[in-house]
């Protein structure tokens, strides 16, 4: 994949996508898998990590990384609203099931990956924490930190809400897998079990040679508290590789 500059993708039409630059962020990196399944076309810029971003800052009005335009509707950045535009672009290839109780738990087990509060937004937490207790953390880093609701009353909840997800998660895997489905809702391919596999990096990060990320940055990633690595169930684990395999391009495009 190759990015084009930031300004060509903000005055370009069509579909753009930016994801953060040489790392696995995993609410961009399930952007780019489900815009690839969709087989829809899209234009994509840098998010450059350390960088201020003033262009991409300015046109989205947002502070990090993806962001997804189409033509000339404005650019958006929450997981959900990116879905739900790809559902209208690509309605052929839908991620989200038609029948209402099936779409309820697919967008329910989403937010609970991808959303505020959710999975992912605790292990932030809990990465982020060491650095910004350390007092080396640069000042740009801790404003990042506060922005994605660092609190001490929030990272002392944090490991336990991970250990509660994956829990679920894994109870959820287990009753389909029961019922002869190797997915999370019914019996085919949904959003969520893109959320889940680009996520699990966060918990089990791929190997080099299949995410290749900055190799100081993979220890950040890669610690966390033993309780939250036991929860990692090998059936999430097993989920996580057959979709990577199947719907992801490896080694990952950062």
């Amino acid at each position: 994949m190759e990015y084009v500059s930031p300004s060509e993708v903000i005055n370009a039409q069509g579909l753009r996508l930016v994801l953060v630059h040489h790392m696995p962020s995993p609410w961009g990196q399930a952007v780019k898998a489900m815009m690839e399944y969709k087989d829809l076309s899209f234009t994509a810029a840098a998010w450059e990590g350390g960088s201020g971003n003033p262009e991409l800052i300015a046109w989205a009005g947002n502070h990090g990384a993806p962001v997804v335009a189409w033509n000339n509707e404005a650019p958006i950045h929450r997981w959900d609203d990116i879905l739900f535009l790809l559902e209208r672009l690509a309605p052929e290839a839908s991620l989200l099931p038609e029948d209402r109780a099936e779409r309820a738990l697919v967008l329910g087990l989403s937010h609970e990956i991808c959303g505020q509060l959710g999975l992912a937004w605790n292990r932030r937490l809990s990465m982020f924490a060491p650095i910004v207790a350390s007092g080396q953390a640069l000042e740009d880093f801790v404003e990042m930190a506060r922005r994605y609701g660092s609190t001490p009353s929030d990272v002392s909840c944090a490991d336990a809400r991970q250990i509660a997800t994956l829990n679920a998660l894994t109870a959820r895997l287990q009753a389909q897998q029961d019922a002869g489905s190797e997915y999370f809702v019914g019996n085919r391919l949904t959003a969520v079990d893109f959320y889940w596999a680009a996520f699990s990096n966060l918990f089990d990060l791929l190997p080099p040679e299949k995410c290749p990320m900055p190799e100081q940055a993979r220890p950040m990633f890669t610690s966390m508290a033993d309780e939250v690595r036991d929860a990692v169930d090998p059936l999430l684990i097993a989920h996580r590789d057959r979709i990577m395999a199947s719907h992801f391009k490896l080694p990952m495009e950062m």
